[in-house]
């Protein structure tokens, strides 16, 4: 028996690779060992490159510390649940990664709950990993699930360069839900919440039910809150240059965060299973979230099926610069619910051919909202409500500066009916003016392929100026005098 414990240490009752500690000055102050993983290895385990460990079995029980790294052989598959345990510190992360030459490495989950998970943890960075997490039936599962409860300020989480895929969930959201990448915070005696997080250029496919799902139970809404928790939103989160690809419902949804970006996504093919309802990029029980440069396609049935969305009690949203075309379900959602929106703010965006309702307004008033300076084009047998109020309550929304231009068949009305719109210096062609909108230009806009204006466009200098309008058009062209028409200033500003 002794000559099979050789080289392991005993924790509790399972036997765990004795990993060498790194000579001091090794790795620099903030670096530890290095752990070295192939799950095709034969070889006694000792985390070396020469003898790796070889199950997630062995990783799971290791007691990693701060500056640690867990690097896993490309071209390697491990087969089950990686849930390491530890927290780095400021300045020296756990890291996990990949080495050598080849594929990344495959975490394959097989049904498991969740495929990677972290659990009150913070200071991890992981990155390079294949995660795939398929069980023989449909079932409440994620790829990458990194969660917390009644756990106060964790910090720094990145997920990085991920391929989650092959996630066959069931159709729940919020916390426990399904979900490639899925953040999460629980719980009601701790206000707890994630600062310092980055989620970049993973590519998210073909899972249920959500693509990047980021939640909290503290939060403003009855929609998941237990009982006597406040807002507590999560701080410095950045969701930048991840592509998601056919998701069975939400494509990305920030979900208590303040002072949130996501920029450069691409999300497409979303709403493509759920029975409920799903937007391709949105953001809910936030304050101050920006999201730019995105491009949003393929949403599928009209619940809701469009591109983004302002949720309940979203003050100070900023959709900007962004590109939505092909959904079944339109552009924009504004759907205030029981709470609030507040200082919506949606310019110098282009929709093409987003069928069905432009901006769609659900249940719930809307504080303020300003619409302004973007391009819809409404191309051949597609027919779309520019604007659906499905109700009559109270909104103050100006719609303003906007460009609606319909191709070939293509057809598009206005239903206005709670008197809170107010529409101003919008070029509409082959569109009926709606009664008191004002300052209306019509004829064509003279668009470019690259539905930019031409001289000669009657959209010139016919917009009105809007104060704090983020001084650029949707090309970078600044915007610092009177405004064109539409997502493009052809007018140069002096």
């Amino acid at each position: 028996m002794k000559a099979l414990l050789v080289g392991f240490v005993l924790v509790g009752l399972t036997a765990t690779p004795a990993l060498a500690q790194p000579t001091p000055g090794t790795y620099g102050y903030d670096h530890g060992r290095a752990v070295h993983v192939d799950c095709q290895s034969r070889k006694a385990p000792k985390g070396t490159v020469g003898h790796p460990l070889n199950t997630l079995a062995q990783v799971n029980a290791l007691a990693l510390r701060p500056g640690d790294r867990v690097l896993f052989k490309r071209g390697s598959t491990c087969t089950g649940a990686l849930a390491p345990q530890g927290s780095g510190r400021s300045g020296a992360p756990i890291r996990i990664d990949a080495y050598g030459r080849g594929a990344k490495p495959r975490i394959q989950g097989g049904g498991v709950d969740d495929a990677v998970r972290l659990h009150n943890q913070q200071h991890w960075e992981i990155a390079n990993l294949d995660v795939a997490n398929t069980g023989a039936t449909a079932g409440k599962r994620r790829g990458v699930r990194v969660s917390a409860r009644d756990a106060g300020t964790l910090r720094h989480i990145v997920l990085r360069g991920l391929d989650v895929h092959d996630v066959n969930g069931d159709d729940s959201k919020d916390e426990y839900g399904s979900a490639g990448i899925t953040m999460w915070v629980e719980g009601n005696t701790t206000p707890t919440l994630f600062d310092d997080v980055l989620i970049t250029g993973n590519t998210v496919r073909s899972v249920d039910r959500s693509g990047i799902f980021l939640f909290s139970t503290w939060n403003l809404s009855g929609w998941g809150r237990e009982p006597g928790n406040r807002h507590v939103p999560w701080t410095g989160v950045k969701v930048e240059r991840n592509t998601v690809t056919d998701v069975g419902g939400d494509g990305i949804v920030l979900g208590s965060v303040t002072g949130a970006l996501a920029e450069h996504n691409r999300v497409h093919g979303f709403q493509r299973r759920s029975q409920g309802y799903s937007v391709g990029l949105w953001t809910h029980n936030s304050d101050n979230v920006v999201i730019q440069f995105n491009e949003v396609s393929g949403g599928e049935t009209t619940r809701d099926g469009m591109s983004f969305d302002v949720d309940e009690n979203g003050f100070g949203t900023v959709f900007q610069y962004n590109r939505s075309h092909d959904n079944q379900g339109g552009f924009l959602l504004l759907c205030n619910a029981a709470g609030k929106i507040k200082d919506a703010v949606v310019r110098y965006n282009l929709s093409v051919n987003d069928h069905f309702r432009g901006v769609e307004n659900c249940s719930g008033g809307i504080e303020s909202a300003a619409i302004y300076n973007n391009t819809f084009v409404i191309g051949d047998g597609v027919t779309q409500t520019v604007i659906n109020e499905n109700n009559a309550n109270r909104r103050n929304v100006l719609f303003a500066n906007n460009i609606v231009v319909t191709r070939g068949s293509g057809k598009a009305v206005f239903n206005l009916r709670s008197g809170g719109y107010k529409l101003e210096n919008n070029l509409l062609n082959g569109v009926a003016v709606p009664d008191g909108a004002t300052g209306t230009v019509t004829g064509d806009p003279l668009l470019t392929g690259e539905h930019k204006l031409q001289q000669g466009s009657p959209a010139l200098q016919k917009g009105r100026e809007i104060a704090a309008n983020g001084g650029r058009d949707h090309f970078g062209n600044p915007v610092t005098c009177t405004p064109d028409i539409g997502m493009h200033q052809l007018t140069t500003c002096n």
